[in-house]
């Protein structure tokens, strides 16, 4: 499958965090709301983030080289293992400071239509980004923009929590405001773990899934001449996966037949979406 322009809906997303970050900024320094400020401070760690994303997709599409045989795919996970680190500390640094504002006091705070309304604007282009990110992610298999689709998924929900804080602040007490930065921490924190969960097992070369495996030995079965599945072993290189097969077939073949059946074999199981290589073993009955 021809790989498509990731790299167009990494400039989008960015384009989409530097407009979010000017306008959520401009609404945390005229109310003094912690939690706009943190929402704010979120959509910069995205800037710096899906920068970086931005990067990896040009060089994940890169062709293998002299120095890497195999492509380079280990660039899109080791991004998104990046923006994890990022949500890491700033959950932690939102947390420190909304704790810090509940035992000293919270600051006057100066809730205006104007922004009441950059909030409700932030959510809505945060949910449309969503969409439009999951779409490219799933159509792309590309790790880095999956991570960056989940991360707006997150600013919807962190938005809509700085709303109802700012809006609790508003009707009874301004220590709403800063209760609705913890809630951000905690669930920026989550989302970091989460992305860096997956991408880990990215770059530790882990084991694909049941699911894959048995497609992988579905798929070499399904060729003519193949006796026996004597062994498959798969890892993956980046987020895509290599395959190493081994496969029994009658003794009497002549050379150019067997070599034949490897290359159906290989061709097969590269056929799944997932797997980038397939490297074929044969043995004889």
């Amino acid at each position: 499958m021809k790989k498509k322009d990731t790299g167009h809906a990494g400039l989008i997303a960015f384009l989409i965090n530097v407009f979010l970050f000017i306008i959520k900024l401009a609404a945390g320094l005229i109310s003094g709301s912690l939690a706009i400020f943190s929402d704010a401070f979120n959509s910069f760690l995205d800037i710096l983030s899906y920068f970086l994303a931005f990067l990896s997709i040009k060089i994940a599409q890169k062709g293998p080289d002299k120095d890497h045989p195999f492509g380079h795919r280990r660039a899109e996970p080791l991004a998104a293992f990046m923006v994890a680190i990022f949500a890491g500390v700033l959950a932690f640094e939102i947390l420190k400071t909304a704790i810090a504002n509940i035992l000293v006091g919270e600051p006057a705070l100066i809730l205006t239509p104007l922004v009441f309304g950059i909030v409700i604007v932030s959510i809505v282009v945060k949910l449309a980004a969503y969409f439009y990110l999951k779409q490219k992610a799933d159509s792309n298999l590309s790790s880095t923009l999956e991570a960056i689709a989940i991360d707006s998924r997150n600013d919807v929900f962190a938005s809509s929590i700085v709303l109802l804080g700012v809006v609790g602040a508003y009707l009874s007490n301004p220590i709403m405001d800063d209760v609705a930065a913890i809630f951000i921490a905690f669930y920026i924190f989550y989302s970091g773990y989460s992305i860096a969960r997956k991408n880990i097992d990215y770059l530790m070369g882990a084991r694909p899934t049941t699911e894959t495996m048995n497609k992988i030995k579905q798929s070499v079965k399904s060729i003519k001449g193949v006796k026996d599945l004597s062994g498959v072993r798969a890892h993956y290189v980046g987020d895509r996966v290599h395959a190493e097969v081994s496969i029994v077939l009658d003794k009497k073949l002549t050379p150019k037949k067997t070599h034949d059946i490897g290359e159906k074999v290989q061709k097969e199981v590269e056929k799944i979406e997932l797997v980038s290589r397939a490297f074929i073993h044969i043995d004889y009955e």
